[in-house]
Protein backbone atom coordinates (compact mmCIF):
# COMPACT_ATOMS: atom_id res chain seq x y z
CA UNK A 1 0.00 0.00 0.00
CA UNK A 2 1.18 3.41 -0.71
CA UNK A 3 1.18 5.71 1.84
CA UNK A 4 2.29 9.78 2.22
CA UNK A 5 4.31 10.55 5.39
CA UNK A 6 3.31 13.63 6.45
CA UNK A 7 5.90 14.86 9.15
CA UNK A 8 6.54 17.28 11.38
CA UNK A 9 10.44 16.87 12.35
CA UNK A 10 10.08 19.55 15.46
CA UNK A 11 6.69 17.81 17.22
CA UNK A 12 7.03 17.06 20.63
CA UNK A 13 9.72 17.73 23.12
CA UNK A 14 12.00 14.44 22.01
CA UNK A 15 11.37 14.54 18.04
CA UNK A 16 11.46 11.31 16.52
CA UNK A 17 13.34 11.33 12.98
CA UNK A 18 12.21 10.20 9.30
CA UNK A 19 14.06 7.37 9.38
CA UNK A 20 12.85 6.45 12.55
CA UNK A 21 8.88 6.84 11.45
CA UNK A 22 9.45 5.23 7.56
CA UNK A 23 11.59 2.14 8.92
CA UNK A 24 8.33 1.05 11.27
CA UNK A 25 5.74 2.24 8.22
CA UNK A 26 7.80 -0.11 5.94
CA UNK A 27 8.04 -2.83 8.17
CA UNK A 28 4.14 -3.51 8.65
CA UNK A 29 4.03 -3.22 4.45
CA UNK A 30 3.74 0.29 3.24
CA UNK A 31 5.35 2.12 0.43
CA UNK A 32 6.08 5.23 1.76
CA UNK A 33 6.20 8.50 0.02
CA UNK A 34 7.47 11.74 2.41
CA UNK A 35 6.45 15.02 3.14
CA UNK A 36 7.91 17.56 5.29
CA UNK A 37 4.65 19.50 7.48
CA UNK A 38 7.00 22.71 7.93
CA UNK A 39 8.83 22.69 4.66
CA UNK A 40 7.17 21.29 1.43
CA UNK A 41 3.61 22.04 -0.09
CA UNK A 42 1.33 19.90 1.53
CA UNK A 43 -1.56 20.63 -1.00
CA UNK A 44 0.29 19.29 -3.92
CA UNK A 45 1.83 15.79 -2.07
CA UNK A 46 -1.91 15.63 -0.80
CA UNK A 47 -3.62 15.80 -3.98
CA UNK A 48 -0.97 12.75 -5.22
CA UNK A 49 -2.90 9.36 -5.53
CA UNK A 50 -2.09 7.30 -2.19
CA UNK A 51 -4.06 4.69 -0.08
CA UNK A 52 -3.43 6.62 2.89
CA UNK A 53 -1.90 9.33 4.68
CA UNK A 54 0.04 9.25 7.60
CA UNK A 55 0.60 12.51 10.00
CA UNK A 56 3.25 12.50 12.24
CA UNK A 57 3.21 15.36 14.41
CA UNK A 58 1.15 16.67 16.92
CA UNK A 59 -2.43 18.20 16.67
CA UNK A 60 -1.18 21.22 14.67
CA UNK A 61 -0.19 18.15 11.71
CA UNK A 62 -3.24 16.54 12.46
CA UNK A 63 -5.41 19.58 11.70
CA UNK A 64 -3.87 20.56 8.44
CA UNK A 65 -3.41 17.13 6.64
CA UNK A 66 -7.43 17.04 7.79
CA UNK A 67 -7.91 20.18 7.08
CA UNK A 68 -6.65 19.61 3.36
CA UNK A 69 -7.34 16.62 2.24
CA UNK A 70 -9.83 17.10 -0.67
CA UNK A 71 -10.24 13.08 -1.71
CA UNK A 72 -12.04 12.02 1.42
CA UNK A 73 -12.08 8.66 0.74
CA UNK A 74 -8.00 8.29 1.62
CA UNK A 75 -8.07 7.52 5.30
CA UNK A 76 -5.83 9.04 7.43
CA UNK A 77 -3.65 7.55 10.12
CA UNK A 78 -2.57 9.17 13.25
CA UNK A 79 0.96 8.96 14.39
CA UNK A 80 0.54 10.94 17.61
CA UNK A 81 3.87 12.72 18.15
CA UNK A 82 2.92 16.28 20.20
CA UNK A 83 2.57 17.15 23.37
CA UNK A 84 -1.10 16.88 24.25
CA UNK A 85 -2.16 15.15 21.08
CA UNK A 86 -6.03 15.96 21.37
CA UNK A 87 -7.14 14.40 18.20
CA UNK A 88 -5.94 10.95 18.83
CA UNK A 89 -7.14 11.03 22.50
CA UNK A 90 -10.38 12.08 21.01
CA UNK A 91 -10.47 8.93 18.37
CA UNK A 92 -9.15 6.63 20.61
CA UNK A 93 -5.67 6.16 18.29
CA UNK A 94 -3.41 7.40 21.09
CA UNK A 95 -1.28 4.80 21.76
CA UNK A 96 2.85 4.34 21.54
CA UNK A 97 3.15 5.31 17.37
CA UNK A 98 5.73 2.71 17.11
CA UNK A 99 3.15 -0.15 17.43
CA UNK A 100 -0.03 1.87 15.57
CA UNK A 101 1.05 0.46 12.13
CA UNK A 102 1.13 -2.78 12.13
CA UNK A 103 -2.47 -2.69 13.46
CA UNK A 104 -4.09 -0.61 10.90
CA UNK A 105 -6.55 -1.92 8.25
CA UNK A 106 -7.72 0.23 5.57
CA UNK A 107 -11.56 -1.02 6.50
CA UNK A 108 -11.03 -0.26 10.61
CA UNK A 109 -11.83 3.81 10.72
CA UNK A 110 -13.99 6.48 12.93
CA UNK A 111 -14.96 9.92 11.43
CA UNK A 112 -13.58 13.14 12.23
CA UNK A 113 -15.43 15.71 11.33
CA UNK A 114 -13.66 19.28 9.72
CA UNK A 115 -14.88 22.68 10.64
CA UNK A 116 -14.31 26.25 8.70
CA UNK A 117 -15.00 29.72 10.20
CA UNK A 118 -15.88 32.86 8.71
CA UNK A 119 -14.40 36.28 10.40
CA UNK A 120 -12.76 39.14 9.87
CA UNK A 121 -9.41 37.71 8.26
CA UNK A 122 -11.89 35.68 6.04
CA UNK A 123 -12.66 31.89 5.74
CA UNK A 124 -10.07 29.34 7.94
CA UNK A 125 -10.41 25.58 8.27
CA UNK A 126 -10.47 23.92 11.69
CA UNK A 127 -10.33 20.77 13.32
CA UNK A 128 -10.51 21.41 17.40
CA UNK A 129 -12.00 24.58 18.45
CA UNK A 130 -12.81 28.00 18.15
CA UNK A 131 -13.13 30.01 21.00
CA UNK A 132 -12.21 33.03 22.82
CA UNK A 133 -10.89 34.41 26.21
CA UNK A 134 -9.30 31.84 28.91
CA UNK A 135 -8.22 29.24 27.17
CA UNK A 136 -6.93 31.86 24.21
CA UNK A 137 -4.68 33.73 26.73
CA UNK A 138 -3.55 30.50 28.64
CA UNK A 139 -2.21 28.99 25.19
CA UNK A 140 -0.02 32.44 24.74
CA UNK A 141 1.12 32.59 28.30
CA UNK A 142 2.31 29.01 28.70
CA UNK A 143 5.92 28.52 29.21
CA UNK A 144 8.15 27.56 26.22
CA UNK A 145 10.70 25.59 25.63
CA UNK A 146 9.36 22.39 28.62
CA UNK A 147 11.92 19.59 28.80
CA UNK A 148 9.32 16.38 28.57
CA UNK A 149 5.64 15.98 27.31
CA UNK A 150 4.66 15.46 30.83
CA UNK A 151 5.64 19.04 31.62
CA UNK A 152 4.83 20.56 29.05
CA UNK A 153 1.11 19.68 29.67
CA UNK A 154 1.66 20.11 33.45
CA UNK A 155 2.84 24.18 32.25
CA UNK A 156 -0.28 24.14 29.77
CA UNK A 157 -2.85 23.50 32.78
CA UNK A 158 -1.20 26.17 35.41
CA UNK A 159 -1.34 28.65 32.48
CA UNK A 160 -5.23 27.77 32.29
CA UNK A 161 -5.62 28.11 35.78
CA UNK A 162 -3.72 31.41 35.97
CA UNK A 163 -5.69 32.46 33.29
CA UNK A 164 -8.86 31.53 34.80
CA UNK A 165 -7.82 32.91 38.19
CA UNK A 166 -7.43 36.20 36.88
CA UNK A 167 -9.54 36.67 33.59
CA UNK A 168 -12.68 39.85 33.54
CA UNK A 169 -15.74 39.18 32.03
CA UNK A 170 -15.70 40.29 28.75
CA UNK A 171 -19.57 40.52 26.52
CA UNK A 172 -20.33 37.81 24.33
CA UNK A 173 -23.00 36.55 21.98
CA UNK A 174 -24.23 33.94 20.40
CA UNK A 175 -26.55 32.61 17.80
CA UNK A 176 -26.90 29.02 17.46
CA UNK A 177 -29.58 26.37 16.16
CA UNK A 178 -32.50 26.79 18.09
CA UNK A 179 -30.74 28.82 20.88
CA UNK A 180 -29.25 32.03 22.08
CA UNK A 181 -27.09 33.65 24.62
CA UNK A 182 -25.48 36.41 26.05
CA UNK A 183 -24.25 38.07 28.62
CA UNK A 184 -21.01 38.42 30.02
CA UNK A 185 -18.02 35.52 30.43
CA UNK A 186 -14.49 34.77 30.82
CA UNK A 187 -14.62 32.26 28.03
CA UNK A 188 -16.24 30.47 25.12
CA UNK A 189 -15.28 27.72 23.12
CA UNK A 190 -16.94 26.19 20.14
CA UNK A 191 -15.36 22.24 20.11
CA UNK A 192 -15.73 19.59 17.30
CA UNK A 193 -13.22 17.89 19.71
CA UNK A 194 -14.13 17.45 22.93
CA UNK A 195 -10.37 17.86 24.31
CA UNK A 196 -8.53 20.41 23.72
CA UNK A 197 -5.63 22.63 25.00
CA UNK A 198 -3.50 20.57 27.42
CA UNK A 199 -5.71 17.93 27.80
CA UNK A 200 -8.88 19.36 29.25
CA UNK A 201 -11.58 17.83 28.51
CA UNK A 202 -14.22 20.22 28.39
CA UNK A 203 -17.29 18.60 26.64
CA UNK A 204 -17.74 15.48 28.34
CA UNK A 205 -20.73 14.37 26.07
CA UNK A 206 -19.10 15.29 22.79
CA UNK A 207 -17.46 13.34 20.11
CA UNK A 208 -15.03 13.88 17.61
CA UNK A 209 -17.79 12.86 14.84
CA UNK A 210 -21.04 13.04 15.92
CA UNK A 211 -22.19 15.97 13.45
CA UNK A 212 -22.15 18.29 16.27
CA UNK A 213 -20.32 21.38 17.44
CA UNK A 214 -20.08 21.59 21.50
CA UNK A 215 -20.96 25.04 23.22
CA UNK A 216 -19.14 25.67 26.18
CA UNK A 217 -19.67 29.22 27.57
CA UNK A 218 -17.61 29.51 31.28
CA UNK A 219 -19.51 33.05 33.00
CA UNK A 220 -17.63 34.20 36.32
CA UNK A 221 -20.32 32.46 38.38
CA UNK A 222 -18.65 29.51 37.18
CA UNK A 223 -14.76 30.76 37.75
CA UNK A 224 -14.64 28.46 41.34
CA UNK A 225 -16.14 25.36 40.35
CA UNK A 226 -14.18 24.77 36.98
CA UNK A 227 -11.04 26.25 38.52
CA UNK A 228 -11.60 23.38 40.74
CA UNK A 229 -11.59 20.95 37.84
CA UNK A 230 -9.05 22.39 36.56
CA UNK A 231 -5.76 21.85 38.91
CA UNK A 232 -6.68 18.01 38.48
CA UNK A 233 -9.10 17.38 35.42
CA UNK A 234 -8.03 13.70 34.54
CA UNK A 235 -10.73 11.58 34.74
CA UNK A 236 -13.21 13.74 36.13
CA UNK A 237 -16.37 15.07 34.53
CA UNK A 238 -16.30 18.99 33.86
CA UNK A 239 -18.31 20.98 35.71
CA UNK A 240 -20.11 22.77 33.19
CA UNK A 241 -22.64 21.42 30.77
CA UNK A 242 -22.10 21.91 27.06
CA UNK A 243 -25.08 23.19 24.26
CA UNK A 244 -24.98 21.56 21.15
CA UNK A 245 -25.43 22.91 16.96
CA UNK A 246 -24.13 22.35 14.21
CA UNK A 247 -23.25 25.97 12.89
CA UNK A 248 -23.18 29.26 15.60
CA UNK A 249 -22.67 32.97 15.06
CA UNK A 250 -20.02 34.26 18.22
CA UNK A 251 -19.81 38.13 18.38
CA UNK A 252 -16.98 38.45 20.62
CA UNK A 253 -15.53 42.74 20.26
CA UNK A 254 -12.99 42.93 23.29
CA UNK A 255 -10.80 39.69 22.81
CA UNK A 256 -9.04 37.70 20.13
CA UNK A 257 -10.43 34.28 18.47
CA UNK A 258 -8.94 31.24 18.52
CA UNK A 259 -9.08 28.47 15.94
CA UNK A 260 -7.28 25.43 16.94
CA UNK A 261 -3.87 26.40 18.59
CA UNK A 262 -3.44 29.71 16.97
CA UNK A 263 -4.83 33.19 16.53
CA UNK A 264 -5.34 34.07 12.69
CA UNK A 265 -4.82 37.55 13.75
CA UNK A 266 -4.78 39.16 17.39
CA UNK A 267 -5.33 42.39 16.38
CA UNK A 268 -9.45 41.47 14.92
CA UNK A 269 -13.00 40.74 16.73
CA UNK A 270 -16.24 40.66 16.31
CA UNK A 271 -18.59 37.89 14.62
CA UNK A 272 -17.43 34.62 13.27
CA UNK A 273 -19.80 32.10 11.75
CA UNK A 274 -18.62 28.74 12.48
CA UNK A 275 -20.03 25.20 10.97
CA UNK A 276 -18.88 21.92 10.54
CA UNK A 277 -17.73 21.32 6.61
CA UNK A 278 -20.08 19.07 5.14
CA UNK A 279 -17.21 16.26 4.18
CA UNK A 280 -15.56 14.39 6.90
CA UNK A 281 -12.81 12.22 7.33
CA UNK A 282 -11.81 8.50 7.94
CA UNK A 283 -9.28 8.34 10.51
CA UNK A 284 -7.63 4.39 10.96
CA UNK A 285 -8.27 3.11 14.49
CA UNK A 286 -5.78 0.25 15.52
CA UNK A 287 -6.80 -3.24 16.03
CA UNK A 288 -4.99 -6.34 16.54
CA UNK A 289 -1.59 -6.49 14.91
CA UNK A 290 -1.19 -7.79 11.19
Amino acid sequence: MRALLVHNASSGTRPVPRAALEAVLESAGFDVAYCSHRDEDLGAALARGFDLVVAAGGDGTVADVVSGLENVEIPVGILPLGGSNNIALALGVDADWRDLPARWSLDAWTRLDRGEADGPWGRRPFVEAVGSGVLTEAAEAAEEQPRTAVEKQANGRAAFCAALRQADPFPCAIDADGWSWAGPCLMVEVLNVPVVGSRLGLSSSGSAGDGLLDVVIVTPDDRDALLAWAEQPDNTRPPLGARTTRAARLTVHDRPFRLDDRSPDESLAGEVDVRLRPSWVKVLKPGRRR
